[in-house]
């Protein structure tokens, strides 16, 4: 491979062949996720068991992001202290950063962003009953 390109998506041995359940703790809008996004890594056969909790934790964390787009959008991004002038960020603002940014990583880990579909790392996944939550 030259350098500066990065190597094809590759199927993983031993990934899943199917869409495995959402965990029972999950709501409705981190269920759905959890749906779209299994379905395009096992349609690209690159999800493996040890992928679950990584996208069930996308999954909560794309959730709240989701509560807090409406909150932030009618909200001012900062808020000025009438006595003293200060000025401080909104914390609906501050919080949907924090979880835009938690989403875009667990994009990247999960190889479901443009450029991480592209270097995801391909490993083979680990025996163990640690997986069990996950009704596969």
């Amino acid at each position: 491979m030259a350098p500066g390109c990065k190597p094809n998506l590759r199927a993983i041995d031993g990934g899943l062949a199917k869409v495995p359940p959402a965990p029972k703790t999950l709501g409705p809008e981190a269920r759905e996720e959890w749906r779209r996004a299994a379905q395009d890594l096992v349609d690209r056969k690159v999800l493996a068991k040890s992928d679950l909790p990584a996208l069930e934790a996308y999954a909560v964390a794309y959730a709240m992001m989701r509560k807090l787009q409406p909150i932030a959008a009618k909200s001012d991004p900062v808020i000025i202290n009438e006595k003293t002038g200060a000025v401080k960020k909104n914390p609906a603002h501050v919080m949907l950063t924090n979880y835009l940014n938690i989403c875009l990583r667990y994009q990247g880990e999960l190889g479901l962003t443009p450029a991480s579909r592209n270097r995801r790392a391909v490993s083979a996944p680990t025996a163990g009953d640690e997986w069990d939550q996950y009704d596969l």
